[in-house]
């Protein structure tokens, strides 16, 4: 059995929570006032996975634990609920991403476009990567990179971190799962987690949901929230996103020593207030309009629930929908929002202004040195006419008293 269809079964088996099975069930629980109810419970499930997988990794006596999963599987949150679990049981995880691993911006290499490619492992410096996990597992301090995206360089001296022999590093990452990651970390101190959202929500008796429908459902309403992408932008983006994921992360999943299953119950029609009306916005005669009116269609079948605050703000849906306890303040914005996300394109946007003032800045320096040139230039033209018209001048009265020397010069 796959791990998706593994995800589909516990779901079908443990999440038919209050009879909720169709779209049908969850209008009958929201007109019976019990959606609140519902909410908790799916909520109260999920977190007794993630104490059973924190146990799971105790009991081993796992060193490393490795997250991985497709775009919009909410990896972020189960990471950190999974470090507060693990803490609960006297482990102090040190909680690691891979983006600080890139290689540096001339070895990147390029996608059939020309343009670089984050998303293949060669973009990662796996040799640094496995000696500094390595040196940390010893207890040995070590001073982690901080990647630049701007520069395209890793910066030291800003995180000279060790841990005690006794925690484990909890690592989220695209390559997580492949072993080619972490080629010299043992097997047995290994733990490996794949993530996905999978509900076995039927919207007819032939159909479920698509869980790629309702990871794009997501990731368009996240998009739109933190980093201020259009619904088009997000369904235009959708093939590259996929294509990603079919290479680097699917077929390393059935390796994963767990599969989570991070779908919720009644997640859709909190989804769906904040997704229509981006998805209305695309007009007929735009090329994203197919699937734009594919997922209307589909959340036609859903009532909506316009009041968020029941959902609990250390829930994986707030990753998408905003609130999170486990994001943080951005401070232009005073917004709470992810760094993963948000303050990489915030870190772009500030260093495209500082480019354009910094063009600004020389293009009115220009300005002014045109303007003194012309200037100068006038005072010379000035200058040449004035001479001009006297010596003109006294050619012209030469002739006209007959002095035939100077009519000749």
């Amino acid at each position: 059995m796959t791990r998706l269809s593994d995800l589909k079964l516990q779901h079908k088996m443990n999440k038919s929570f209050m009879g909720v099975q169709t779209p049908a069930d969850l209008t009958r629980v929201i007109e019976e006032g019990k959606f609140k109810e519902l909410v908790q419970i799916s909520e109260a499930y999920q977190d007794k996975r993630i104490v059973e997988i924190a146990q799971q990794i105790y009991d081993g006596k796992h060193r490393v634990v490795l997250i991985a999963g497709p775009s919009s599987s909410g990896k972020t949150t189960t990471a950190k609920k999974l470090c507060t679990q693990l803490k609960v049981l006297g482990l102090d995880p040190l909680y690691m991403g891979t983006d600080d691993y890139f290689v540096e911006r001339e070895q990147t290499p390029l996608d059939e476009n020309g343009k670089y490619n984050f998303e293949d492992l060669e973009a990662v410096d796996v040799e640094l990567f496995n000696d500094n996990i390595i040196a940390l597992l010893k207890g040995q301090e070590v001073d982690l990179p901080t990647f630049n995206f701007m520069t395209g360089h890793k910066e030291y001296g800003k995180r000279i971190t060790s841990i005690k022999r006794s925690q484990i590093i909890v690592i989220e990452g695209i390559h997580a799962l492949n072993d080619e990651l972490t080629p010299h970390i043992r097997q047995h101190q290994k733990f490996k987690i794949f993530v996905c959202p999978v509900t076995a929500l039927k919207v007819s008796k032939e159909s479920g949901v698509d869980p790629m429908d309702h990871r794009m459902l997501r990731r368009m309403v996240r998009d739109y929230q933190f980093r201020g992408h259009s619904a088009k932008a997000t369904i235009d983006n959708w093939p590259s996103v996929r294509r990603g994921e079919e290479k680097n992360i699917f077929p390393f999943m059935d390796q994963a020593n767990v599969s989570f299953n991070t779908s919720h119950i009644y997640e859709i029609p909190i989804l769906k207030k904040h997704a229509e009306p981006l998805l209305k916005s695309i007009k007929d005669d735009e090329p994203e309009y197919e699937v734009a009116s594919k997922m209307l269609k589909f959340l036609e079948e859903f009532p909506a629930y316009d009041d968020d605050s029941v959902v609990p703000n250390d829930s994986i849906l707030r990753e998408f929908i905003g609130g999170s306890t486990y994001a943080q303040e951005d401070p232009e914005t005073g917004k709470k929002t992810f760094v993963g996300g948000n303050f990489f394109w915030r870190n772009i946007q500030n260093y495209l202004k500082d480019k354009h003032a910094e063009l600004k800045e020389k293009h009115e320096e220009f300005l002014e040195k045109q303007e003194e040139t012309k200037k100068e230039l006038m005072e010379i033209h000035a200058e040449l006419m004035d001479d001009i018209e006297e010596a003109v001048s006294g050619k012209v009265e030469a002739v006209r008293k007959g002095d035939k020397e100077q009519v000749v010069k």
